[in-house]
C-alpha cells in the first residue's frame, strides 16, 4: 500500500513539474480595442478553446493596435514597434496570434524586428490574396469572407419585391477589401441594384440612405465610424443612429453587429474564428509541423437572427433557415421559462419516490420478519398440540 502511495505521489509531482516546464507562451496582437465586440469574441474563444485542447498550460500577453480609433499609418507602426521592442525585451513567445488585417500586416512588416523565429497564427483576415503570398513555414490561420450571396437570398425571401440593396461600411481598408470581393459576385444578381456607401463619418452615410419603406441595408464593417467631431462611435451608438430612419431594415454580415434591432443575416462569426485558430495552434503545440497545418480558406460563417427584430420588421424567417441558425431573443417555451422550477420539482418527486421505495423495502423486511415469527410460533404450537394429542390418546387406551 505504501509503495502504491509513493508511486502516485511521484506521478503527480512529475506531472506538475512537466506542466511548469512545458508552459507555452503566446503573444497576441489585436487590430482593434479590447472593448470591440468582434475582437472580444475572437480573443475569448481562442483562449478558452486552446486551454481545453492544448496538452500544455498557456500564458498569454495581449496588445491592441486600436486601429478603429487610430489611423494605421507608417508613423504609428514605427511608434508601436518601438513600444513592443522595449516592453518585450528578452521575451520569446512560442506562438503569435493576431486578429484582423492590420495586426497581420504589422507583423508581416516587422516580424524580424520582434520575434523573428516564432510562427504566426491569425484569424479574421479579409485579404484572401495573402493565402498565396504568406510564407507557410511561419504563417497559418483562418480567413474571413463576408458572403453576399446568402444575404441577397435572405432579402429575396424576406421581400420578393425588393430590387435595391444598400451596402454600407466605414471606408477602412477592411471595408475596401470587402467591397471589392462583393463586386466580383453581384453579377449573379442582375435584377438588383446595389448602392455602395462608405465613409469614416457616419453622417455622410446616413445622408445618402433611402427614405422609402422597407429599404434593406447590409452592414459590412462599421467599427471605424465617427461623428462630425471625430469621436469614434461604439457599435451600439452607430446602429442607434441608423435606426433613427424608421424605413431601414438593417441586416448584418458580422455577428458583432447583432445589437440594437439589427435583423441579422449570414454572418462572419468572431467566436468561430477564434476557436478555429486555437485548433491550429493546438496542433502545432502537440507536435505537428507548421507547414502541414494549412490555413482555413473557407470562412466559418453562420446564420444568426434577432427574433424580436425580425418580428418588429414584420419579416418571416423560413423554417428551413431558422433550423440551422442561431436565434437571439427567441420566445421561450413554457419549459425554458420555468426550467429551474420544473427541474427542482422533478428532483423532489424523484427523491420522494426513492424515499417511498426505501420505506416499502423496510416495511417488507418487517413483514417478512413478523411472518417468520408467526410461522415459528405456529410450528411450536403445532408441536405442543401434537404432544397433547399423543398424551390424550394414551390416556384413552383401555387399562389392562
Amino acid at each position: 500500500m505504501k509503495k502504491l502511495f509513493f508511486i502516485i505521489l511521484t506521478f503527480f509531482i512529475f506531472t506538475a513539474h512537466a506542466d511548469i516546464k512545458g508552459k507555452k507562451h503566446i503573444f497576441i496582437l489585436h487590430s482593434y480595442s479590447q472593448e470591440y465586440e468582434w475582437t472580444k469574441l475572437q480573443h475569448n474563444n481562442f483562449v478558452a478553446s486552446l486551454e481545453q485542447s492544448s496538452l500544455f498550460p498557456i500564458d498569454v500577453s495581449v496588445e491592441y493596435l486600436d486601429t478603429k480609433r487610430l489611423k494605421f499609418m507608417d508613423k504609428y507602426q514605427d511608434f508601436f514597434l518601438r513600444y513592443l521592442q522595449e516592453k518585450y525585451k528578452g521575451y520569446t513567445p512560442d506562438a503569435i496570434y493576431v486578429t484582423d488585417d492590420n495586426a497581420l500586416t504589422f507583423f508581416s512588416n516587422h516580424k524580424n524586428a520582434l520575434f523573428a523565429d516564432t510562427p504566426i497564427f491569425f484569424s479574421g483576415i479579409n485579404n484572401l490574396s495573402l493565402a498565396d503570398s504568406l510564407d507557410p513555414t511561419f504563417f497559418t490561420g483562418v480567413y474571413e469572407t463576408k458572403e453576399i450571396e446568402p444575404n441577397i437570398e435572405l432579402i429575396r425571401q424576406f421581400s420578393p419585391q425588393t430590387r435595391e440593396i444598400w451596402i454600407v461600411g466605414d471606408g477602412s481598408t477592411t471595408y475596401q477589401a470587402i467591397e471589392a470581393d462583393i463586386k466580383k459576385k453581384i453579377y449573379k444578381f442582375p435584377k438588383y441594384t446595389f448602392h455602395f456607401l462608405s465613409s469614416d463619418k457616419i453622417n455622410d452615410v446616413i445622408a445618402h440612405l433611402p427614405t422609402t419603406p422597407k429599404s434593406f441595408v447590409l452592414l459590412t464593417t462599421i467599427g471605424a465610424w465617427s461623428d462630425n467631431s471625430g469621436k469614434n462611435l461604439t457599435l451600439k451608438e452607430s446602429i442607434g443612429l441608423l435606426n433613427r430612419n424608421p424605413h431601414l431594415i438593417l441586416c448584418s454580415m458580422e455577428d458583432a453587429y447583432m445589437v440594437g434591432g439589427v435583423v441579422g443575416g449570414f454572418v462572419t462569426s468572431g467566436a468561430k474564428q477564434g476557436s478555429e485558430a486555437s485548433a491550429l495552434v493546438a496542433r502545432y503545440f502537440n507536435g505537428e509541423p507548421l507547414r502541414t497545418i494549412h490555413s482555413i480558406i473557407k470562412s466559418p460563417n453562420i446564420y444568426m437572427f434577432d427574433n424580436q427584430a425580425v418580428i418588429n420588421s414584420r419579416l418571416i424567417l423560413s423554417e428551413y433557415t431558422a433550423r440551422n441558425a442561431v436565434i437571439l431573443h427567441r420566445n421561450k417555451s413554457f419549459f425554458e421559462k420555468h426550467q429551474h422550477m420544473i427541474l427542482d420539482a422533478v428532483f423532489i418527486l424523484i427523491t420522494l419516490f426513492f424515499i417511498f421505495l426505501i420505506i416499502i423495502y423496510f416495511i417488507n423486511l418487517q413483514r417478512k420478519a413478523y411472518l417468520r415469527e408467526v410461522e415459528s410460533a405456529l410450528e411450536e404450537s403445532s408441536a405442543e398440540l401434537s404432544m397433547i394429542k399423543e398424551k390424550l390418546a394414551l390416556m384413552e387406551q383401555p387399562y389392562e
